[in-house]
């Protein structure tokens, strides 16, 4: 349980940020600043707590070890590290989502990092008194892009095959706060309600 609410407390900075970027309540420029300050420095915290931690819970469930777990070596970000399951099913299921992002890095980093650098820059020339895009719109764009291709990767990762070696392309502590499983789950409800959202306004238009 310990672990369980640190991991939601460290995970809690990544609404924060996205809180920061999407209604910027300090303004755009002080928003964008802050929420990149968070965004550097978490990456600082997370990473040691996931060492530490690594083969004390599972990295698909979340849930604490006991018993006999099965592990699993995964390499990101240049280095490979131990991590744990609690049984030989929750192995599978982490290392065919694992195959899954690191053959389909490129549609999926595009689909999340592009429409983020847009609404970040969009911004940050709001701030300075030359915008080229409406927030509102900017903020649209980031939401229904970044929500199909969660959502989709939520669901498409199931018919991949596994592929050892395993690699994470992307930050894998933070799918290591709530345990994969758990954050599949986040994705496809926030993901689903900014879709909704994006089609009611486009409807209302």
């Amino acid at each position: 349980m310990r672990l369980a609410l640190q991991g939601l407390g460290l995970f809690a900075c990544i609404p924060l940020v996205l809180l920061l970027y999407l209604r910027q309540p300090l303004g755009p420029g002080a928003s964008v600043m802050a929420g990149l300050v968070i965004m550097v420095g978490h990456r600082f915290v997370t990473e040691p707590w996931m060492a530490r931690h690594a083969t004390q819970r599972c990295v698909w469930c979340g849930r604490g070890l006991s018993g006999s777990p099965v592990h699993l070596q995964v390499t990101s970000g240049g280095r490979a590290i131990t991590l744990a399951a609690c049984c030989a099913a929750h192995r599978d299921h982490a290392a065919r989502f694992l195959t899954f992002i690191s053959r389909r890095r490129a549609p999926i980093g595009a689909g999340i990092f592009v429409p983020l650098l847009l609404l970040l820059s969009g911004s940050l020339a709001l701030a300075v008194g030359r915008p080229f895009l409406p927030h509102e719109w900017n903020t649209w764009q980031f939401k229904t892009i970044v929500a199909f291709t969660v959502v989709l990767t939520s669901i498409a990762y199931r018919f991949s095959a596994i592929a050892e070696p395993l690699r994470s392309p992307f930050p894998l502590h933070n799918l290591f706060l709530l345990g994969i499983r758990n954050t599949l789950w986040v994705f496809r409800v926030v993901g689903a309600w900014w879709l909704v959202a994006g089609l009611l306004q486009v409807l209302q238009r």
